[in-house]
């Protein structure tokens, strides 16, 4: 690459800098241009590159580095060193004791019941975990073209963001949800009703705060968030004793599916199958007279994430209480849904799912290579500097797993999208499988008593859950999670999220 120009980004303790050098350029006058930007000293930058760096004076790092990649650098500033002003640095004995304790805790942190909201708090830790909802939400500025119809809403996604800052900041030991709430009260008085005895707030459903906040954050999201959870139909209407009576409609939606039980459900999916095909009695256009149609929905649209229902609670008149379903419906950790879809949507999606699954097969067996090294190695890796050395201190150490860790999880990323379609739609999922990232609990009798919970999925490893009681907050293996199938008046899963596989 004689006389051309390399460039590339540096990646450092979460800040990005991007980086232009010539064919001559060392990897001395490199590491000097780094240290202006990063504070690192020379002798302690570590770059992750295929290969390494052999010395100093090696120039024509266009054979280790791409144009436009991004290589990871490990090492720790020196203070002494005069750099760019940076932003003020905050020290762990300046924090609170709640924030310190949090800093020195990896664990999520939870939020605080303030009576008989439970409800509230699992249905945020299940939202919380969905990334791009949670970046639009922190992101999200206050606009001053609102509606005056809409500007409840929008008090509640302002409300929503400063709760999910809070959570992912972990601020404090828990968050204290209390502005939100009276927002939500507000906006949806269902959830302000009291008990006419203690006058205490009452329980409420969990599933019906899901729905009121998917329809604030539509109306002043949009499009970007809808598209993220929108299925699409196609719903055929036909006669059963008139073939000829045919209705096609292509253009419904809905923002979740329902599993609904029956005495004979066992399985999710069949639950779900079940319920995109009903009969109905209702008057014949071409007869004119009643006559019973069957309804069947076929979808022609996934998205990335999909919520689904058990439909757990029905209305009893004898107690004037939504009862609650307490039958086992056992649900997968991977959900394919292509006997659901239009033939054609099928076909399309069965291909991709073939080629992910062969991406997903391999990235296994190399992660399980990788714990079997660790181990070997007493829990971490070794990983050379630049001058084939081993030794690192523990933030050193921890700094490298945490990098190779990240460019792990960007190249598999790159590989499952290489097999993504080219024509998806905005926020679709790209083949038929979709993996369970969440789950919202019930456990109790009706829907007006009992106790919400969420177990929420690890971003990172597959194997661990956590289990968020409110501002209690604990690690359960995954084998726990099959336990939530419901069966009693235990834990039983009343909303699942799942993610499209290689999203």
């Amino acid at each position: 690459m004689s006389g051309e120009t390399l460039e590339f980004n540096v990646k450092h303790s979460g800040n990005v800098y991007p980086i232009s050098i010539t064919s001559s350029t060392t990897v001395q006058e490199l590491k000097e241009q780094v240290q202006e930007l990063t504070n690192v000293p020379v002798s302690r930058q570590k770059f992750m590159v295929k290969g390494g760096f052999t010395d100093n004076s090696m120039s024509n790092l266009g054979s280790v580095i791409k144009q436009n990649a991004n290589v990871m650098m490990l090492g720790t500033p020196d203070a002494d060193l005069v750099s760019k002003p940076k932003k003020k640095s905050t020290f762990i004995e300046d924090l609170l004791p709640g924030q310190q304790f949090q800093q020195f805790n990896q664990t999520p942190i939870g939020l605080k019941n303030l009576g008989n909201t439970c409800y509230l708090n699992a249905t945020l830790q299940c939202l919380f975990r969905i990334e791009p909802l949670r970046e639009m939400i922190l992101n999200y500025k206050q606009s001053s073209s609102v509606s005056p119809a809409d500007e409840v809403h929008q008090k509640i996604v302002l409300e929503l963001r400063n709760c999910f800052d809070s959570l992912d900041k972990k601020k404090f030991q828990a968050v204290m949800p209390l502005m939100l709430l009276n927002v939500l009260r507000k906006a949806y008085p269902q959830f302000a009703e009291r008990d006419p005895q203690g006058g205490f707030y009452k329980q409420q459903d969990a599933e019906e705060l899901f729905t009121q906040l998917f329809h604030s954050l539509s109306v002043i999201l949009g499009d970007k968030f809808s598209d993220l959870f929108t299925i699409r139909y196609r719903t055929t209407i036909k006669d059963i004793n008139n073939e000829e009576d045919v209705t096609v409609k292509e253009d419904e939606n809905d923002l979740k599916l329902q599993c609904h039980i029956s005495g004979t459900t066992n399985f999710l999916k069949s639950g779900l199958e079940e319920s995109l095909k009903e009969q109905i009695e209702k008057r014949s256009d071409i007869s004119g007279v009643n006559s019973t149609f069957v309804v069947q929905k076929q979808i022609t649209k996934l998205p990335r994430f999909l919520t689904v229902q058990n439909v757990r609670f029905f209305w009893k008149r004898s107690t004037q209480k939504k009862s609650k379903i307490l039958r086992k419906v056992t649900f997968p950790f991977q959900l394919d849904v292509a006997d659901m879809l239009t033939p054609d949507y099928a076909s399309d999606k069965i291909k991709v799912r073939e080629e992910l699954r062969l991406v997903e097969k391999e990235k296994s067996e190399k992660e399980r290579e990788l714990k079997k090294r660790k181990l070997n190695n007493n829990g971490v890796l070794d990983v050379l500097d630049n001058e084939g050395d081993t030794i690192m201190t523990p933030r050193e150490r921890q700094e490298t797993e945490e990098a190779l860790k990240q460019s792990e999880d960007e190249h598999w990323a790159e590989e499952f999208k290489k097999h993504f379609p080219k024509d998806l739609e905005a926020g679709e999922n790209p083949s038929s499988v979709y993996n369970l990232i969440g789950i919202i609990t019930h456990q109790g009798a009706n829907s007006e008593s009992g106790h919400y919970q969420a177990f929420i999925r690890d971003r990172e490893d597959e194997e661990i859950w956590y289990k968020f009681n409110d501002d209690k907050v604990t690690i359960v293996d995954k084998e726990k999670i099959e336990t939530l199938a419901g069966g009693g008046e235990s834990d039983s899963a009343l909303i699942l999220l799942y993610k499209g596989l290689g999203l």
